[in-house]
C-alpha cells in the first residue's frame, strides 16, 4: 500500500485536490491579468520601455490582488469556517505570463495577536495585556521586561500624557533622549512601528513579527490558523506543547466552531475565554508579486472581509 493511502482521509483529500485548486486559481489569475493588461495597453505604448515595463508589472500585481479578493469572496459565500486547507491559503507560485511572471498569496491576520487589542474603547484590556506578556516570555523575554514593554506600548497607544509605572513612556521620555519621536496616541498601523517604542529593539520586533499584527478594530484569534505561540499565549495553562497538540489535531480535522475546539483541547481543565476565540477570519494580507520585462513590483494590501466582498484598508508598493 503506498504512502498516500496510509495518510489520514483529510490529508489525502487535500493532496489530491491541491493540483486541481492550484490550476484553477492560476487560470483565474492569468485570465484576470490578461484582461486588465489589454485594457491598459494603449496607454502603456506611449511610454518609454522602462516606464512601460513598470506599468505592466504594476498591473500584473494588481491582478494578483484582484484574484485574492475574488477567492476570499467566493470562500465567504461557500464556507462558514476558515482554515489552512482552503483555497485562499494556496499560494500561487511564480507563474509565467507573456514577457514576465506573476505570483500571489494570502496570509490570515486573524490568527495573529492584534497589538491594538491592548487598548480598546478608551482603556487598557487586562486579558490582552496578559496574553501579550505571555507571548513575549515565550519568545525569550523575561517577565519584568515583558511588563515594561507592555506598558511602553500602552503609552504609545493611549491618548493621555501620563506615563505608566514600570517602563511607561510618554512624550517627555522621548524628548529627554533628544529624539523627534513622539507617541502616536493612536492604534498602530503596522507592526514595524514597534521599533519606535521604548524597549522594542530591531531584534525583538523581528522575533515578534511572525506572531503579531496591527488591525484597526479589536479582533478574535482564529484557532484554525493561529501559530502555536499565539495559541499558548491566548489560552492560560495550555503551554507551548499543548498548543502544538492543538495544531496537530486541527491538521487531522479543522475546528468547526469554538465548542468543537474546546471539546478537543488536550487538557480538560482549561477554561479559555471563548469570546476572544473564533474559527473564522476577517482580516487578510494579500501580496502580489510581478515581473514584466526589466521591472519587478511587489504590492501588499490589507483586506477587511466584514462583508462578502473584501474592502481594501490600505495598500503599499514595496
Amino acid at each position: 500500500m503506498n504512502g498516500l493511502t496510509n495518510q489520514p482521509p483529510a490529508r489525502r483529500l487535500r493532496q489530491r485536490g491541491a493540483a486541481v485548486i492550484l490550476a484553477l486559481l492560476t487560470l483565474a489569475l492569468v485570465a484576470g491579468i490578461a484582461a486588465s493588461t489589454l485594457g491598459d495597453l494603449g496607454v502603456a505604448m506611449d511610454h518609454v520601455s522602462g516606464q512601460h515595463d513598470q506599468i505592466q508589472a504594476r498591473q500584473f500585481a494588481r491582478g494578483a490582488i484582484d484574484w485574492a479578493r475574488n477567492v476570499l469572496a467566493d470562500d465567504a459565500r461557500n464556507s462558514t469556517v476558515d482554515h489552512l486547507g482552503e483555497a485562499w491559503a494556496t499560494r500561487i507560485p511564480p507563474t509565467p505570463v507573456e514577457e514576465g511572471e506573476v505570483a500571489g498569496d494570502l496570509k490570515d491576520q486573524s490568527g495573529l495577536f492584534n497589538l491594538n487589542n491592548l487598548y480598546q474603547n478608551g482603556g487598557s484590556d487586562a486579558l490582552a495585556m496578559e496574553q501579550f506578556q505571555t507571548l513575549l516570555e515565550l519568545l525569550g523575554v523575561n517577565g519584568s521586561d515583558a511588563i515594561r514593554l507592555t506598558n511602553a506600548l500602552l503609552d504609545w497607544l493611549d491618548s493621555d500624557s501620563s506615563p505608566r509605572p514600570k517602563g511607561g513612556a510618554e512624550a517627555d521620555y522621548y524628548a529627554s533622549l533628544g529624539s523627534a519621536i513622539r507617541p502616536a496616541n493612536a492604534p498602530l498601523i503596522a507592526v514595524a512601528e514597534l521599533r519606535q517604542v521604548r524597549g522594542f529593539s530591531t531584534d525583538l520586533v523581528a522575533r515578534l513579527t511572525p506572531f503579531v499584527t496591527a488591525l484597526p478594530t479589536g479582533t478574535q484569534i482564529n484557532v484554525n490558523t493561529a501559530p502555536a505561540e499565539v495559541l499558548a499565549a491566548a489560552i492560560p495553562g495550555l503551554g507551548l506543547d499543548g498548543a502544538r497538540s492543538v495544531i496537530q489535531e486541527r491538521q487531522r480535522a479543522w475546528y468547526k466552531d469554538i465548542n468543537d475546539f474546546s471539546a478537543r483541547l488536550p487538557k480538560k481543565n482549561l477554561s479559555p475565554d471563548t469570546s476572544r476565540l473564533a474559527t473564522t477570519s476577517r482580516y487578510f494580507l494579500a501580496t502580489g508579486r510581478a515581473r514584466f520585462g526589466v521591472s519587478v513590483v511587489r504590492m501588499e494590501v490589507l483586506l477587511d472581509r466584514k462583508q462578502t466582498w473584501p474592502e481594501i484598508l490600505w495598500h503599499k508598493q514595496l
